[in-house]
């Protein structure tokens, strides 16, 4: 949960660049767990009480603070509510079906009913001599006791302050209190941050594509920095996670995103047995009353919200929690994921059109890889969204999304560096039109959209740009001789291993090439494949025998096919 950013109490200080800092104040020890217990107590005696007679500030004396005693107030009242009282909690159940049999079912309906009786009988206004007559007269009318009191409290069932206090599951615990605190207090900065940048020394590539991802398929922005490379100190990688003004502007559901998901990436690297903790930092960066602080995010403080272990064990272990970052993310790199997520609907239009694509055989041969590895060059770490294979080629591509201009130049930059390496990786780039100019300078080819990228847009930017058309046809010229000579050996070879043999991958490719390949003892039929002149004699004598003693002179297309295959196998 999160708090109101003015009622967290916390304070200022430096941290060890001699910047300012901000600390939440979280609860511990003894005397915390006393007041807190206290606080479940005061709850659970007001219990069954309306809010009318609820003062906040018992709960701010028992706290010593009032922003505490808000704070806690608000913990509580997960499992507690103010409910509103219904017909059926101040009737007797017969007359709640009188009322109900009249159209009488709520409050509303009773405060209708009482102005439409006074506009028939007084003229819209009953004075205060008149009043109680009125809604007596109007309680016996529905067949209950004439009782003005008990028309007016009907009348006032919705308002707020008859609402009584009611606990909505199990009694909580002073430990699960202050859990519950502690873990608000530290979520709630979290989810004012600009950016939170995550730093692990010495991270395995394969833990980098994981934490990545995990992010990712959050609907979180992420950018990955390397660190340390080239200056002789312990290399890593930096996390950065944008915080929603850096993103998409101002949005309280993406800010407890970017919480959560800063608090999973956290506890799964701490987790994992190759990294130490003192390996990793985490430093969130907030603007609070117009100055820039820091918040750093520290393994001590993971451990009291209970996320990990106690430090003074030797190693990290896993303890329960109550975020996962899923089966998803455990599983093998390797490992098909059956319903993948991703954190744009760009991404997942594309996925969808592209496999659609590829099941009906029309992808030209380019396979899409969902999680390519990461582009790693001196000083830049690049996570493509989707990866394209054929043959030995590999090309990545990168979705430049609906992003802030400050995100959108980041992102520019760090193509730019990546575009000045000798050698750097083939990428394409999918960018909206109104953001064509600002990707045009780099040497990367863009396939431009408006909602959606269109797969055939992309397959021809792929074909035309690294499709290598002349070097492959001219590769194909060695293969026809191996192909001819494997055919006369077999008598057959089907039409898709004539293509891959090739590399011809689309039907004009196909027809392009295989064409050559009639002639000295071979012949080749579109749509079957590679025949020696021998067996396609036998295939044609088979058929002509069977049409021959087929009844009518009719052979179904079946058994023709059953009879063909028979001699092919």
């Amino acid at each position: 949960m999160l708090f109101s950013l003015s009622n967290l109490k916390k304070r200022s200080t430096r941290d060890a660049d001699g910047e300012q800092a901000v600390v939440p104040k979280l609860l511990h020890g003894r005397a915390a767990m006393r007041q807190l217990g206290q606080a479940i107590e005061l709850f659970e005696g007001f219990v069954g009480q309306p809010r009318s007679e609820w003062d906040t500030r018992l709960l701010e004396a028992i706290m010593g603070d009032y922003r505490l005693g808000r704070c806690i107030e608000a913990c509580l009242l997960t499992g507690y509510s103010f409910i509103q009282p219904s017909f059926a909690s101040v009737l007797p159940p017969e007359q709640v079906t009188s009322l109900s049999a009249q159209g009488i079912s709520g409050p509303s309906d009773v405060r209708f009913a009482v102005w439409d009786a006074a506009n028939m009988l007084h003229g819209g206004f009953a004075a205060a001599d008149e009043r109680d007559g009125l809604l007596a007269g109007l309680a016996a009318q529905w067949g209950l006791p004439p009782d003005a009191d008990l028309v007016d409290r009907l009348a006032t069932l919705d308002s707020d302050s008859v609402a009584t206090l009611e606990r909505t599951g199990e009694r909580p615990t002073p430990q699960e209190l202050l859990q519950q605190y502690n873990r608000g207090a530290v979520k709630t900065l979290l989810a004012h941050s600009v950016r939170v940048e995550i730093a692990a020394r010495r991270l395995p590539g394969a833990a980098l594509k994981r934490l990545y991802f995990i992010a990712k398929r959050s609907g979180v922005l992420v950018d990955v920095e390397a660190i340390g490379q080239g200056s002789g100190q312990d290399e890593g990688f930096t996390l950065t996670l944008y915080g929603p003004e850096q993103a998409f502007g101002t949005a309280d559901k993406y800010g407890r995103r970017l919480a959560d998901v800063t608090l999973d990436l956290l506890r799964s690297l701490l987790l994992m047995h190759d990294v130490e903790p003192a390996q990793v930092t985490a430093t969130a960066h907030l603007i609070l009353y117009d100055r820039p602080y820091r918040f750093h995010i520290t393994p001590e403080m993971l451990e009291r919200l209970e996320y990990i272990s106690p430090l003074s064990e030797g190693r990290v272990a896993e303890t329960a929690a109550a975020y996962s970052v899923g089966s998803a993310v455990d599983a093998p790199d390797d490992s098909e994921v059956h319903e993948p997520t991703f954190d744009s609907l760009v991404e997942a239009r594309l996925y969808k059109e592209y496999r659609s694509l590829e099941k009906g055989g029309y992808t030209h041969g380019w396979s899409l890889q969902r999680e390519p590895a990461p582009v790693l060059a001196p000083g830049v770490v690049l996570i493509p969204d989707f990866g394209f294979k054929r043959g030995d080629t590999h090309i990545f591509m990168e979705i430049a999304g609906f992003w802030s201009p400050s995100y959108r130049e980041r992102k520019v930059t760090k193509l730019r560096a990546l575009a000045a390496q000798a050698g750097h990786a083939r990428m394409i780039l999918a960018v909206p039109h109104d953001a064509v100019s600002i990707f045009a300078g780099l040497p990367f080819p863009i396939v431009p959209y408006k909602n959606k990228v269109v797969a055939t847009d992309l397959l021809a930017l792929l074909d035309r740009e690294y499709g290598s058309r002349a070097e492959r046809k001219e590769a194909a010229q060695e293969r026809f001789e191996p192909l001819r000579a494997e055919a006369l050996d077999k008598g057959f070879v089907p039409e898709q291993e004539v293509a891959a043999s090739l590399q011809a991958y689309t039907r004009t490719e196909l027809l392009d090439a295989a064409g050559s390949l009639t002639g000295e003892g071979t012949h080749y039929v579109p749509g079957v494949g590679l025949f020696s002149t021998a067996q396609l004699e036998r295939v044609r004598l088979a058929l002509a025998s069977a049409l021959e003693a087929a009844p009518g002179g009719k052979l179904d297309v079946t058994e023709a096919e059953q009879l063909v295959c028979g001699l092919l196998s």
